[in-house]
Formats: structure tokens, C-alpha cells, sequence
């Protein structure tokens, strides 16, 4: 079997939080038993190799990025391959005097790992105080290649931070960062099979914005495989500062070049809204955690990636692909996406599968997107379920009861059970369903976050058990839906708090131009979700929703594969701000104010529109109709070319 590989990246300090939370349950659960072989193709993520000694190594096909002072104890090289040893000095080492600096001081749980006898005590361990940073929790070793330090930037400087959207694009513009990185990546890329395309994680608040946009766009002009995306940001409940502002734009800059270079993205955060930072933080039925402890928050965001990247890492469909995911998701232009977690998924104690998806009630996911809950209905999703047995389906028909007489009970797998249970919940959707039975790990470093009331194996119990959890069901997924324009709603009211870019003099001084940061924005995005969210019945606007075709058709609008007649249709509704069906001079010049951005007075936006019916209003009743619009961009070359933005 051919393995598709896929390389990871991690640029920033909370994006190697959850990557190394994501690391480390993965290699928790391993597999070495030839008898129960795992479910998952871990070679899809990690790769083979032989150091000096001959021992064969399995490290992650990762590269990391984050500023200096964050990596304390790590060795940017890793410990795993050795180096030169002193005996192959060309000078003689005994004239030398050596100035050592004090060693980084290591947690508990590191100075445990690095012990012979490997015995783990819990009770020595307090992550929630000790953890500082993503190392102080790091199982797994490192290929000499996988760490790269910005040696330009301190972490936590307030003389000079990275905190700034053009900072990072100009990092990896500077020679030196740019080979050296670049060559990471076309030396791990050399190493593969069949390379079938990238994860990328990056902070989106601060310079890590602009270093991953300028890497994902260097990723597809380079290689043109898929780029998976997962722009990241930290919960803070600090008071709301101007500071918040500078997030904003860094987060816009950030979406909208990921947005035109990715194959698919989806925003990451803990945090309901996002922005302003100090709002409420995502609530789970069965966990109980502090949002503001990276440690935490990033454990349940990499529990999440864990899930969901199953699709495209188990051998029993080893078909399926990240562009296959990709493609699902963004069949018709869109590019975002948001991200679903159910941890633990909601197995209660002594209940079959039938019976707990019978009585459940409410959305099964909770939504890891800022800004964006996730509805049932009308979405084109991935979802991925681990850790229910297929002896945990139904009884047996001697001991089945009230069962047999639910649809469900004709199931004979948990695939075909969810598949059916989502098909009748989930109204007017697409869902792509993977499954695995074996649960997820739960072993330290992970936090003891879930609730007294979950059993060590994870099922839901109604009295309190107070036991540490070995082993949970998780479900997580990606959705592609309507519920994602508020989140660029939420977004789009904080930048219109920004009139000028030229008030933040870190953004001008580093090259950002106005132009560049008014193109984030899109002046007629609430016009756009009138139009999306509205139905036109014998010409009266309602709020009844629109049907599924016509949903698929309002997404397929902005794509660079629509045609031209649906273009023209949705651009004359989308103008038409009265709803009368015409143009009338009122439309035309709102149409133009908008899109001029205030470059024009009111005298000379009266003047180009009444310019614009005198041409074009061929019956002279004052207004265009649609066969006069029509006509009008029939005429314009650049039309089906500047149609097209990303919803």
C-alpha cells in the first residue's frame, strides 16, 4: 500500500501549543501489538529514518517556527541524531575556554521522561503551573530539521514584539529565513512517495499571521497540492484594549490571504466570538476547563484536529485523500470552513448507540470557530467518530425489547447507524462519515479536564465516579454553511472600527499600504447575507430560508468556475437595495458609493450614475432593468474576473 504523505507546519507559540498537545496523542496511541494492528496510517504524518548509530527513528514530518526564548531546554537540532563528536575538532579542544550559559530549567514531566526507568507518578506533576510554554509538556522527539528559531524576535519583548501582520511577511522575505525554511520544506517534500499535500497551523493575532500567509502562498505557487489551514487564536479574557484592534487587523490580513492561496481553512479558537478578545469561552457538557490556560484551551483544539484528520489516516480507506476533504468542503468556491468537536462524544453507561442517539436532543457538536455556531441544517460537512465498538450498537433481538422497533435497529454497523442517525437530523446536508472503533488515549500530559461524572473509559455516568479517564469516543468535523458568514460578520463590524490604517503606524511603517487593508474588507458583505438569507416569493422578500438547490446555487455565485449568466443574475440582486426590481438611480449610487469606498463626493457619484442611465436605459423609464444591466456587463471585459470574492 502507498502511503500518501502530508507534512505539517506550526508557525507560532499557541499553534505549537496545540501541535504538541496533537503530537502527543498520537504517539499515545501507538500501536505495537501485531495482533490488534492500529486503525491509523501513521506513516501519512510521520516519517522514517536511521541516525548515526543505525537506529531506526519515526518522527513527526513537521516544521515548527516560534521566537527565541520559547524552546528553553529543546535543542533546535533534536537529541535523536547525533553530531559531530568533539575527537573530529580540527583545533585542540584543551586551549579552549568554555563559557557555559545555566540550562533551561525543565519541568517534572520532562525531567521523568528523561529517566531510565520511565516511572511515571502523577502526583509529582502540576501542568497547569508548571507549563510556560509547548515544550514543557513535548513526548515526542524531533527530526534535526523540525524546530526553526526566530533569533530577529524575543517572545514576550514589549520593546520590540511580533505583533504585527507585515513583521512576519517580512521575515520570510529576508534571505536567510526564506532558504532556510524553504529548504526544510523541499527536503522533507524529496523524502515522499506520493506527496499529497500540507496542515498548516498558524497564530492569525500577531506577525505569525503574516509569516503564514506568505508560507502558504509560497506552498501553492511551489507545489500546487493541498493546503489544509487552521489559522489559530488564544482566548484572552484580559479587559479590551486598543491592542485589540491591531488583532483585528492582523486576523483580516491574515483570512484573506489564506482565503486566496489555501485549499480550505478553518479558524480555531476556544472563544465564543473571538473578538473582542475578552468575550465568553466555548462550554462542553462534560469537561470543566480554564480557557485561559493555553495548556487547556489548545488540548481541546488539537483533540479536535486529531479527530477530524482521521478521514485522510485510516487504512481502511486508504483512497481517501486531503484533497478529497478539501474538495467536499469547497465544491463551490468557498473557502472556509468551521470546526465541530463532541469530546467526550456522549456515550452513557449501560446504553447502546440506538438508544443514545434516540434520546439525545440538541446539536451533538459543539463549534470550535469563532463567531460561528454551527447549525444542523443545509451544511456540506466532514464529520470523523472514534471509540464506539460495533458491540455497542444495538442488543441482540432476543435482549433487543423496545429496540426492534426503531428504525435504527436494521443497522449493522455504527457507520451505517451514524450515517442514518445524520441523514434525518441533519436537514438538506452532505455529510462524509468516517469511523474508527478504537477510542482515543487519554495518558499524560493531556489535563484532567473532564468531569467526575466520565468513566475511565469514558462513557457518561449520572452519578459521580472520580476516576482518571484512560480512553474516550470523540466525534469532530468540518462544515461548509450559511453559519459561516457570521463569522465574517462578527469580523467585518471590528474593522469598520478602523477608519484609517494610517492610526496604527507599526502597519504603515512596515509597508502596509491603506489600499491593502480596505481590500480585507468587502463593502458589500451585508448586502451579500441579506440576499443569501432572504427569499423572493411572487416578489416579496421573506425570511422563510431558501431550499437546498437554492442554497448550493447562492455558494456556486462567487466561484471562479460560475457562469456567467449566474453572476450577472446574483450582481443585479445584490445592487437592487430597494428590492424593486430595477436599478434605480438610488441603487446605482449607494452600488457606487460602496464600492468607490468614499473616493468620491456626492456631486460626483450623482453625476457618473445619472451618466450611467443616460447610456444605458434604453426605454427611458428612469431605472435599469434587468435586460439593461445585462446588456451593460456584457460589455465589460472584467467583469467575470472581479465577481468573485470569498464568503
Amino acid at each position: 500500500m502507498t502511503t500518501r504523505e502530508i507534512l505539517t507546519i506550526q508557525l507560532g507559540h499557541y499553534s505549537n501549543f496545540i501541535g504538541t498537545h496533537w503530537w502527543n496523542l498520537q504517539e499515545s496511541n501507538f500501536t505495537y501489538d501485531p495482533k490488534n494492528p492500529s486503525e491509523i496510517n501513521h506513516d501519512v504524518l510521520y516519517t522514517e529514518g536511521e541516525n548515526m548509530r543505525k537506529q531506526v527513528t519515526f518522527t513527526p514530518r513537521l516544521l515548527i517556527a516560534d521566537l527565541k526564548g520559547t524552546i528553553g531546554y529543546l535543542s533546535e537540532q533534536g537529541s535523536l541524531y547525533d553530531t559531530e563528536s568533539d575527537n573530529q575538532l580540527l583545533w585542540d579542544s584543551t586551549k579552549l575556554e568554555i563559557t557555559s550559559a545555566e540550562p533551561s530549567p525543565r519541568t517534572p514531566f520532562i525531567q521523568n521522561l528523561n529517566e531510565l526507568d520511565g516511572a511515571v507518578d502523577s502526583e509529582n506533576f502540576n501542568f497547569e503551573s508548571d507549563v510556560k510554554s509547548w515544550v514543557d509538556y513535548l513526548s515526542p522527539q524531533f527530526h534535526p530539521r523540525t524546530v526553526t528559531v526566530i533569533k530577529q524576535y524575543l517572545h514576550n519583548c514589549t520593546q520590540r514584539p511580533f505583533n504585527i501582520f507585515t513583521y512576519g511577511r517580512d521575515l520570510w522575505s529576508t534571505e536567510q529565513f526564506f532558504d532556510n525554511f524553504t529548504d526544510k520544506i523541499r527536503l522533507y517534500i524529496e523524502e515522499c512517495d506520493l506527496m499529497q499535500g500540507f496542515q498548516v497551523l498558524m497564530d492569525s493575532v500577531d506577525g505569525f499571521a503574516g509569516l503564514g500567509a506568505s508560507c502558504v502562498q509560497h506552498l501553492r505557487d511551489e507545489y500546487g497540492k493541498s493546503i489544509l489551514a487552521f489559522p489559530c487564536l488564544d482566548f484572552n479574557n484580559a479587559e479590551p484594549s486598543a491592542l485589540d484592534l491591531v488583532k483585528v487587523v492582523n486576523t483580516a490580513l491574515c483570512w484573506q490571504h489564506i482565503g486566496e492561496n489555501s485549499s480550505l481553512y478553518s479558524p480555531l479558537s476556544c472563544g465564543q466570538v473571538g473578538w473582542p478578545f475578552g468575550a465568553d469561552s466555548r462550554k462542553f457538557e462534560n469537561i470543566t476547563y480554564s480557557p485561559e490556560l493555553k495548556y487547556h484551551s489548545s488540548a481541546i483544539l488539537a483533540t479536535a484536529l486529531d479527530t477530524l484528520s482521521l478521514r485522510y489516516r485510516t487504512k481502511k480507506y486508504p483512497s481517501a485523500s486531503l484533497s478529497d476533504l478539501c474538495a467536499d468542503l469547497n465544491k463551490l468556491g468557498r473557502k472556509a470552513a468551521a470546526t465541530s468537536l463532541s469530546l467526550p462524544f456522549p456515550m452513557k453507561m449501560k446504553m447502546d448507540l440506538i438508544d443514545v442517539l434516540d434520546e439525545f436532543e440538541g446539536s451533538l457538536w459543539t463549534s470550535l470557530t469563532p463567531s460561528c455556531d454551527i447549525l444542523m441544517d443545509n451544511n456540506m460537512q466532514s464529520i470523523a467518530l472514534r471509540g464506539i465498538s460495533e458491540d455497542r450498537i444495538k442488543r441482540p433481538i432476543s435482549e433487543a425489547s423496545k429496540q426492534i422497533s426503531k428504525p435504527a435497529y436494521r443497522c449493522s454497523s455504527v457507520h451505517e447507524m451514524m450515517t442514518l442517525y445524520l441523514a434525518c437530523t441533519c436537514h438538506a446536508s452532505a455529510t462524509y462519515l468516517s469511523n474508527i472503533e478504537a477510542p482515543l488515549k487519554i495518558t499524560l500530559p493531556y489535563p484532567k479536564i473532564f468531569n467526575n461524572n466520565v468513566t475511565k473509559d469514558g462513557n457518561i455516568a449520572s452519578w459521580p465516579i472520580g476516576t482518571d479517564v484512560n480512553s474516550i469516543a470523540v466525534m469532530a468535523g468540518m462544515h461548509s454553511g450559511s453559519n459561516v458568514a457570521a463569522m465574517y460578520e462578527s469580523l467585518l463590524k471590528q474593522t469598520k472600527r478602523i477608519r484609517s490604517i494610517k492610526k496604527f503606524h507599526a502597519f504603515t511603517d512596515s509597508g502596509l499600504e491603506e489600499d491593502e487593508f480596505m481590500e480585507c474588507e468587502n463593502p458589500f458583505r451585508e448586502r451579500i447575507s441579506e440576499v443569501f438569507t432572504q427569499r423572493q416569493d411572487s416578489g416579496q422578500s421573506t425570511s422563510e430560508g431558501i431550499c437546498f438547490e437554492e442554497f448550493l446555487e447562492m455558494l456556486s455565485v462567487f466561484s471562479e468556475q460560475a457562469p456567467r449568466d449566474l453572476k450577472v443574475f446574483y450582481a443585479f440582486k445584490i445592487y437592487d437595495f430597494d428590492e424593486d426590481g430595477v436599478l434605480g438611480l438610488d441603487d446605482l449610487e449607494r452600488t457606487c458609493r460602496q464600492l468607490t469606498r468614499g473616493g468620491l463626493s456626492a456631486e460626483e457619484v450623482t453625476t457618473v450614475c445619472r451618466k450611467i442611465l443616460e447610456e444605458s436605459d434604453i426605454d427611458g423609464d428612469g431605472a435599469l432593468s434587468y435586460l439593461e444591466f445585462e446588456h451593460v456587463v456584457t460589455r465589460s471585459s472584467d467583469f467575470m474576473a472581479t465577481f468573485h470574492i470569498r464568503i
